[in-house]
């Protein structure tokens, strides 16, 4: 037994709900800002680490350049120029002191802000730091600090610091030199403190507002889903009825209203084809009745009495005639439902329509079924599509042969081929015809109908041409003014580079 439509499975997964989702984004916002805070507080690390490898870097290296004067004097011009120019290159202060502890040498580049700072103060809001004067001067005189005392002794003299208020990041290193001890000091203002704070804060806030912020989401799925399900409940419903109407109550949020008049839109656009369906049925039986009836009167008409040679010459040929139709009907509504479905098995390839449409025409020249009708083409000598060539040829034909059947002895029939630059390809059939009924042109490409007056035709000819068409991805079109003949246009997606 085949599954409801849209029931499959039932309701779907938890996993994937609207529940879950809701519920998810509700937490989500909830703790966005504890996870901002820790990340941030990751990426201060490596601003600790960064400042403090800067500071080791620019000490070793001012002692080798120190080194390299050979042991110059504190008092050397060349020893305060190598410092003050490695002070500008690392954006740091570096001072040198001599054995007795003194500062000899003194040059301050240091900034104290970097990108990691302007950014916390653009997402945290702008501290104010401690001075870094002050700072210092409350670390005591240089010569007297631990770092100087474990260069001394030769142990790795590098560490970092940061003020009472933890918005000022200092870091140290001490390298010896010829000269004495070189001294780097790097700062940078941090937004730490905040973030302190704010660690120790948050996850009390949200061990609070959680259970709450649950409930919220909880509340908030159910107010989303229920008209949801409720809808598809009705929805569901309308399999069992016999002919399903489109009066889905248009109820709730907007959305969900919008939601409904949809449902309701295919319900009328499924109702509409139905009827259109059991009214071709009903065209097809109608027109297969009458060969059908013909055949069976020539065949109880035979059954009767011995029929005379003139008699049976003339059953003979309605039964042949009849026969001519139905097989004719049958292949052109196969043809039809083919061209309907896509055709989808039909291999597809690059077709030149402006050929295609010159071959057609010097073929039906010299055809007996139209004498004195004359055929012209015009437009381009080359127009690619991709599509299935006898597909495209039966439009051409049939669109030629209908123009020439309505043209008449004297009349004229024209082609013309243009590849537009909006990429399509335009095929235009127009006739001298007597041109088709104002009230007519709506109803040209529906299956059945026909113009013909007392002629026999299948009626099925320009909605194969119409079918065929959009399953090339194109459409096409009538125009007429009666009394001066009658234009189709045919407009196909021009075929890409080879």
């Amino acid at each position: 037994m085949a599954a409801e439509p849209g029931a499959r499975g039932g309701t779907p997964p938890f996993f994937r709900s609207l529940r879950l989702r809701t519920t998810a984004l509700v937490v989500a916002v909830l703790l966005a800002p504890m996870l901002f805070v820790f990340a941030f507080l990751l990426v201060e690390r490596r601003a600790w680490s960064r400042v403090l490898g800067n500071a080791d870097f620019a000490a070793r290296e001012a002692a080798a350049a120190l080194d390299a004067l050979g042991g110059a004097s504190p008092g050397d011009p060349r020893v305060h120029a190598r410092l003050d120019a490695l002070a500008r290159t690392h954006l740091l202060r570096l001072r040198l002191v001599d054995a007795a502890g003194e500062v000899v040498a003194d040059a301050d580049h240091d900034r104290g802000t970097d990108l990691g700072q302007r950014v916390g103060d653009l997402l945290l809001g702008a501290i104010e730091a401690e001075a870094l004067d002050a700072f210092d001067a409350a670390l005591g005189p240089l010569g007297q600090r631990p770092e100087l005392a474990e260069a001394r002794r030769g142990l790795a003299a590098r560490g970092c610091e940061f003020s009472k208020s933890a918005t000022l990041l200092v870091c140290h290193a001490v390298n010896a030199s010829r000269s004495g001890y070189v001294h780097a000091q790097d700062s940078s203002r941090r937004p730490a403190a905040h973030l302190l704070y704010l660690r120790g804060a948050l996850p009390r806030l949200v061990a609070i507002t959680l259970p709450l912020s649950l409930l919220l989401a909880l509340w908030l799925s159910r107010s989303f889903v229920r008209p949801l399900e409720a809808l598809r409940r009705r929805a569901l419903a309308k399999i069992h009825e016999p002919t399903p109407r489109a009066d889905l109550p248009l109820q709730g949020p907007a959305e969900l209203q919008d939601l409904a008049a949809a449902f309701n839109a295919l319900l009328a656009t499924l109702e509409e084809r139905r009827g259109a369906n059991e009214a071709f049925v009903a065209d097809l039986v109608h027109e297969l009745k009458n060969p059908v009836a013909a055949i069976r009167g020539c065949a109880d008409a035979l059954a009767d009495a011995p029929a005379e040679r003139e008699r049976a010459a003339r059953l003979s040929r309605l039964l042949k005639e009849s026969s001519h139709r139905l097989d004719a009907l049958v292949s052109q509504f196969l043809e039809l439902a083919r061209a309907e479905a896509g055709m989808p098995h039909e291999e597809r390839s690059r077709v030149d329509l402006a050929a295609l449409a010159r071959g057609i025409v010097d073929s039906m020249a010299d055809d007996g079924r139209f004498p004195g009708v004359r055929f012209a083409v015009s437009g381009a000598a080359r127009a690619e599509v991709v599509g299935v060539a006898y597909r495209l040829e039966s439009v051409l034909r049939n669109l030629l042969e209908n123009a020439a059947s309505f043209s008449g002895p004297g009349g004229e029939v024209h082609v013309a081929i243009a590849a537009r630059d909006d990429r399509r390809v335009e095929a235009t059939v127009s006739d001298t015809g007597p041109g088709i009924a104002e009230e007519a042109l709506h109803r040209v490409f529906q299956r059945f109908f026909t113009t013909r007056g007392g002629e026999r035709g299948s009626g099925l000819g320009l909605a194969l041409v119409r079918a065929v068409v959009e399953a090339h991805g194109g459409s096409v079109s009538a125009s007429s003014t009666p009394g001066r003949g009658a234009t189709f246009r045919v407009e196909l997606p021009l075929a890409p580079p080879p």
